[in-house]
């Protein structure tokens, strides 16, 4: 199993991000194409080569996961969408789900890409991997293309066209017309999103299809699956989804674009914990823009009461956070505040969750015309500075990201919350990160409880350093200002280690959870001999055991709460599991009552 906690992400609009070859600009309709880079609309370049040639600048800035838009055949026409004239840069209308736009190519030949292991997009996942680094896939199971005046809904499989919406014998749509009442489920999962052609997930001909399709992309090497508008689609179809295409392919991380997402979304929620795939994180992102852009009067207390939300979640740890993205103004059309926005980043980079950054965040890249609305928050990528203060921190706390446990698994501690100033702490077996993030003037604070050890520790970020005794450390925190310190443990090694974790159970203080089971590596059995685990939050816990002697084989295991004067077991019979020969597995489990 891949553990993609570890990573940091970096989504890039492909069409926006650097012109790596200028003879696929044109495409099939030269008229898309914008040269001067005036019309919003338009295509403007960017594509797969350009990614490939600013691989060394992302990799780095830290960045360990590329996220791209779309690159599934698109439409060859224009759209009237909003005022615009709009052509299909941004990939979300897709027409055949098993060819690459030629925009995005090298060679004629290139799109065809199951047919060839030698196209761009090969070159682009080889150059990837021989860095360590990962794909992640943006894919659109929702819908096709809208209605324009060269058709609607066309679904093509490799060039051959399989359906269309208007005439549809195979019952590939729904033919609902738009989405008029938002809060009508029915409404908003079975009728169309601006226009945009929406599939029939009962139809099992096109599920079929989508999920084949998607297939292929992951047996080309791609690591991961970032899945647009999961909203729109019913769980069940989901559920389906991520089944068969985790059962082909085990180790594919995949998360959901469910906008507005988030705790403060109950319907989200549920998705995230019962879909098998992890979510967008829109709540925490909200929070983030309050408290450093907009300056609520909340500040830190509204991210901390977002964070304290976490035990709604079974994998909070998951969640992907954001603080700009593609839908969205970017941070500096709402307060052109770069300090600002270094400490927003900064944020994310240490908090539970895997952090994502858009393209460009590191540039200060905005354009606030329309108040940075879609489109204008897609500008061209302008600059490549590798000394900017976003730049240098994210790719020093990436670094502490990889090695450090805690960030990628831990809880968080909350030491000082105030509107202005939040010092915390992550912890995971042995592993610490004490942080502390000031967004007003300067002042001194006192923590009484730092999970550090006696000693001296410096700043990832600066030469500065603390001193703790007796758990006491005195922080002088300037204007803007953000500070972290780390104590990194060596990961348990074994020839099979399992990540195990455990949700359902809502602890109370003083209370531990443990392992027994019938192997060796838990006790066989006996309480005194169980494994401890890690409080998460409220409704998680979590450790990771080698195993040795028991690789390879079948045990039997159940958790048990401990106050201290009593056991409380599961009611159920041992969990009968296979753990594998060697690697490291990700085990999940809900509490039986």
């Amino acid at each position: 199993m891949v553990e993609f906690r570890k990573e940091t992400i970096y989504f890039i609009v492909i069409d926006r991000f650097f012109d790596g070859n200028p003879e696929n600009n044109f495409g099939k309709s030269d008229g898309l194409y914008d040269p001067a880079r005036n019309n919003w609309a338009a295509y403007w370049g960017g594509d797969l080569n350009g990614i490939i040639q600013k691989l060394d600048y992302l990799q780095n800035m830290g960045i360990s996961a590329i996220w791209i838009t779309p690159v599934f055949d698109q439409i060859d026409f224009a759209v009237e969408e909003r005022g615009f004239i709009m052509a299909p840069y941004h990939g979300y209308w897709a027409k055949d789900f098993k060819r690459i736009d030629e925009h995005l190519v090298d060679r004629p030949e290139d799109v065809r890409v199951f047919q060839r292991d030698d196209t761009i997009f090969d070159t682009l996942i080889r150059e990837m991997h021989q860095r360590g680094m990962k794909l992640i896939l943006d894919i659109v199971c929702n819908h096709s293309n809208p209605h324009t005046a060269g058709g609607r809904g066309e679904l093509y499989d490799d060039g051959k066209l399989l359906a269309s919406y208007n005439t549809d014998q195979g019952s590939w749509y729904h033919h609902f017309g738009g989405v008029q009442n938002w809060n009508d489920l029915s409404q908003v999962q079975n009728n169309d999103l601006c226009g945009l052609s929406d599939f029939n997930e009962e139809s099992i001909n096109y599920r079929n299809y989508i999920k084949e399709a998607i297939k292929l992309w992951l047996k080309k090497g791609v690591d991961a699956l970032r899945v647009d508008t999961v909203k729109h689609m019913p769980l069940w179809f989901w559920q389906e989804f991520v089944t068969d295409i985790r059962t082909a392919y085990p180790d594919v991380f995949i998360f959901g674009e469910w906008f507005l997402g988030g705790a403060n979304d109950p319907a989200s929620v549920n998705f995230a914990n019962n879909s098998g795939m992890s979510m967008i994180d829109f709540s925490l992102r909200q929070a983030i823009e309050d408290t450093f852009a907009k300056n609520y009067y909340q500040g830190f207390m509204e991210i901390v009461e977002i964070l304290n939300r976490d035990q709604e979640f079974y994998s909070a740890n998951e969640l992907v956070t954001f603080v700009d993205n593609h839908d969205m103004p970017r941070f500096l059309s709402v307060c052109n505040d770069p300090e600002r926005l270094r400490l927003a980043i900064d944020l994310i980079m240490i908090l539970r969750g895997i952090p994502c950054i858009y393209y460009g965040t590191e540039q200060y890249l905005h354009n606030d015309t329309d108040s940075g609305n879609d489109p204008y928050n897609r500008p061209m990528m302008e600059k490549w500075d590798t000394t900017t203060p976003i730049y240098r921190d994210v790719s020093k706390l990436a670094r502490l990201r990889m090695e450090n446990k805690a960030i990628q698994k831990g809880g968080i501690f909350h030491h000082i919350v105030k509107p202005s100033v939040y010092v915390f702490s992550r912890k995971y077996m042995g592993n610490i990160c004490f942080a502390a993030v000031n967004k007003g003037d300067a002042e001194s604070v006192q923590i009484n409880d730092c999970p550090l050890p006696d000693g001296i520790y410096r700043d990832i970020l600066s030469d500065r350093t603390i001193t703790v005794i007796n758990r006491t450390v005195d922080m002088p925190l300037r204007k803007n200002d953000f500070q972290v310190y780390a104590l990194s443990q060596k990961s348990v090694t074994g020839t099979t280690v399992i990540h195990f974790q455990l949700n359902g159970y809502r602890s109370r203080f003083g209370e531990t959870v443990q392992i027994t089971g019938d192997c060796e590596e838990l006790g066989a059995w006996d309480i005194s001999k169980s494994v401890e685990m890690e409080f998460i939050n409220l409704n998680t816990w979590a450790v990771d055991i080698p195993f040795d002697k028991s690789c390879n084989q079948f045990i039997h295991y159940k958790y048990v709460v401990s106050d201290g004067n009593r056991l409380l077991r599961e009611n159920t019979i041992g969990r009968k599991r296979l753990i594998g020969p060697s690697g490291y597995e990700i085990w999940k489990d809900n509490w039986k009552f």
